[in-house]
């Protein structure tokens, strides 16, 4: 199996611009990660990288239109 880029969304493979192990807090812990969106990482994925904002985003602006 290839190596995992850590830096690559596992759901549309863009760079997920991660920066948790940086200096300063990164945008993905000031967001609202539904446990639906997580289910859609593919289990060999799952854990080993972070879903970009872009689908983070995507899949919650989905769900409040659906939810109207």
């Amino acid at each position: 199996m290839p190596a995992i880029d850590t830096n690559q969304c596992p759901l549309c493979q863009q760079n997920n611009l991660c920066a948790v192990n940086g200096n300063e807090p990164c945008w993905c812990v000031s967001r609202d990660v539904k446990r639906a969106l997580l289910t859609q990482v593919p289990p060999a994925l799952s854990g080993k990288s972070c879903i970009c904002k872009s689908c983070v985003d995507k899949f919650n602006f989905n769900m409040v239109i659906n939810k109207s």
